[in-house]
């Protein structure tokens, strides 16, 4: 999530913040990854029912392209379309500076999602 979130700070996490809503695009969300500390930050991209894909670094969504303003780093990322399943989302890092295959991203269950970090 670099440079918003910086890799090994501590963060604070808001549990309450989707009891009672689901994510947003754009909302960055702490989502569990396996176990009780595996906790990684992503934003979400794309919500259910959606069509994401990237082309040369730029994402679109159902066919419109997204403005990222807090991707400092572009990309040239290349990614096929792929449709959001029921009660997913799609969740990608704001740092794009680094190869597409060593960064962790792609759909997930909204039930993984544990909340939003407070700042």
């Amino acid at each position: 999530m670099e440079p918003t979130y910086m890799n090994g700070d501590f963060n604070f996490c808001f549990r309450l913040r989707y009891v009672f809503s689901k994510p947003e695009r754009h909302d960055v969300v702490a989502i569990r990854l396996s176990g009780e500390k595996v906790i990684l930050l992503k934003r979400v991209v794309a919500l259910e029912g959606e069509v994401v894909k990237i082309q040369k670094g730029a994402l679109f969504v159902n066919d419109k392209k997204i403005d990222e303003t807090y991707v400092r780093y572009q990309s040239d990322w290349n990614l096929s379309p792929r449709k959001i399943h029921k009660n997913h989302v799609y969740v990608v890092g704001d740092n794009r500076g680094v190869p597409i295959n060593v960064h962790h991203f792609g759909q997930t269950s909204i039930n993984r999602i544990i909340g939003a970090p407070l700042w």
